[in-house]
C-alpha cells in the first residue's frame, strides 16, 4: 500500500458487540394422579326346581282289549285317506299357473344294450315310432354299424342293422320309409326288409323329406346338391338337382368366385310349393319347386343346424344353441332368451323347444314362456295332429306326455 500515489481511504475496525445472555422460564400446575375404579358385577344364580315326583304316587294304567274290528277299521280308514290324497294329487296340475303343462300318459323302456347313443325318434302313422342309434358327428369316415329300432304300439316288430350310420329317417306312402346314412346313401324300407340301396350323395344325407302326393324324395346333403328324386318301383332316379356355391351368396359375404366351391347342406323343411335349406355356414335359402329357383332369406354366422316354419314364422337353431324367429320374408328377426337345440312345433302360435337339460313351451307371437320343465333328455319330439309329447331320458325310458293347454 506504500507504494500507492492515489487517495489513501481510511476505514476504522468494528468494535466487538458482547452479547447479553437472559434466562427465562415456565412454570405450569404441578401434575395430580388420581385413581378411580368400578365395583366387580356380582354374579346372580339362578336355578328353578321343579316338585319330584314321588315313588309313592300310585299310577293310574288302563288296561283292556282293542277287537279286531276296531284295527281293521283304522287300518282302512288311513288306507283310504292315501288313497285318496293319491287321487287328489293328480289334480294338482290343474292349479298350476303355467299356460302350458304336461300330465304323463305312458311309460315304457328301450333297451340298452345298443353300443351307440340315440339320436333321434321319428313319428309315424298308426302309432309307429323309429328309434334311430348313431354317432352325430364324425371325425372320420364312419365305421359304425348303426341301428333303427322300430315300434308300434308300445311294441318293438323291427330290428334293423345298417351299415353306417342313420342321419334321417321318414315315413312315406304305403308303408315305406326313407333313411338317409352318413355315406350319402338313401335306404328305402318296406315291413323291415331293405329294398333298394341308392347312392344318392358322396357326402352325409343331412335331411330328407316325401313330397306328397307325388311319389317323389327330395334329399340334401354336405356335398352342398339338392336332389329331387322319382320312386321308381324301389329304386331313386334323380329327376332335378342342384348344387349350391359360394356364388349364391351375397357379394359382401362370399370370400370367393369360384363356381366349384360347394357349400354343405344342413336342414331342410317342405311349405307346399317352396323349400327352406340351411347350411353349414349360417346361409338360409328360400327353394322353389320344381326348378329349384334359390333366394337368400337370412344370414348366420354359424352352422344352421335346423329349420322350422309355421304360419308366417321361420323357426331356426345353430350349433351354438341359438334360437331365432323369422317373421315373413326376412323382415323381422327376434333371438330367443333361452338356449336351444331342438324344435318340434305344436300349432301355428306354439313350439316346444329343448336344450338337453329342460323343454320349454313358447308362444310365437310374443316369445312368452309358456312352460318351463326340467328334464335331462336325450330326444324328444311331438306326435302330428295330436297333444302328445314323447320324452326319451338319458335311461332310455321313454315317457309320453299330455301337453295341456290352459285358455
Amino acid at each position: 500500500m506504500d507504494d500507492c500515489d492515489g487517495p489513501n481511504t481510511y476505514i476504522p475496525t468494528k468494535s466487538k458487540v458482547v452479547a447479553e445472555k437472559v434466562n427465562t422460564g415456565i412454570l405450569t400446575d404441578p401434575r395430580q394422579y388420581r385413581h378411580q375404579g368400578t365395583d366387580a358385577i356380582q354374579c346372580i344364580s339362578i336355578g328353578v326346581q321343579t316338585k319330584q315326583i314321588s315313588s309313592s304316587t300310585s299310577n293310574t294304567i288302563l288296561k283292556g282289549n282293542i277287537s279286531n274290528e276296531v284295527l281293521n277299521l283304522l287300518l282302512k280308514t288311513v288306507k283310504s285317506n292315501n288313497e285318496e290324497l293319491n287321487i287328489l294329487g293328480r289334480l294338482n296340475i290343474f292349479h298350476r299357473t303355467d299356460s302350458v303343462t304336461l300330465s304323463m300318459i305312458k311309460q315304457y323302456q328301450l333297451s340298452q344294450k345298443e353300443n351307440l347313443p340315440l339320436n333321434s325318434i321319428v313319428c309315424g302313422p298308426n302309432e309307429r315310432l323309429a328309434f334311430l342309434f348313431a354317432n352325430k358327428y364324425h371325425n372320420t369316415w364312419c365305421s359304425h354299424n348303426g341301428i333303427i329300432v322300430l315300434w308300434q304300439r308300445y311294441a318293438m316288430i323291427e330290428h334293423l342293422v345298417l351299415s353306417s350310420c342313420p342321419t334321417i329317417l321318414r315315413y312315406g306312402p304305403q308303408g315305406l320309409i326313407a333313411v338317409g346314412l352318413i355315406t350319402g346313401h338313401i335306404l328305402i324300407i318296406l315291413n323291415g326288409e331293405i329294398l333298394s340301396v341308392n347312392e344318392a350323395h358322396t357326402l352325409s344325407v343331412t335331411s330328407l323329406e316325401w313330397l306328397y302326393p307325388l311319389q317323389q324324395l327330395i334329399s340334401v346333403s354336405l356335398d352342398g346338391r339338392i336332389i329331387i328324386h322319382n320312386l321308381k318301383s324301389t329304386v331313386l332316379e334323380v329327376k332335378y338337382s342342384k348344387l349350391i356355391t359360394v356364388l349364391n351368396l351375397p357379394r359382401n359375404i362370399r370370400k370367393s368366385n369360384s363356381s366349384i366351391k360347394y357349400i354343405g347342406l344342413t336342414s331342410l323343411f317342405v311349405i307346399k310349393d317352396r323349400l327352406i335349406i340351411g347350411s353349414e355356414i349360417g346361409a338360409i335359402w328360400i327353394v322353389t319347386l320344381p326348378n329349384l329357383t334359390i333366394t337368400l332369406l337370412h344370414y348366420e354366422i354359424d352352422c344352421i343346424e335346423t329349420v322350422a316354419h309355421i304360419s308366417n314364422y321361420t323357426i331356426i337353431t345353430t350349433t351354438s344353441g341359438k334360437g331365432l324367429i323369422i317373421t315373413g320374408n326376412g323382415t323381422l328377426t327376434r333371438i330367443l332368451d333361452i338356449p336351444i337345440h331342438s324344435v318340434s312345433i305344436k300349432n301355428a302360435n306354439l313350439i316346444i323347444c329343448g336344450s338337453n337339460e329342460q323343454i320349454c313351451a313358447i308362444q310365437l307371437e310374443d316369445l312368452k314362456i309358456l312352460m318351463k320343465q326340467t328334464f335331462a333328455y336325450q330326444t324328444f319330439t311331438i306326435v302330428p295332429n295330436d297333444d302328445v309329447l314323447i320324452v326319451v331320458d338319458k335311461e332310455l325310458m321313454v315317457t309320453l306326455y299330455r301337453i295341456n293347454i290352459n285358455q
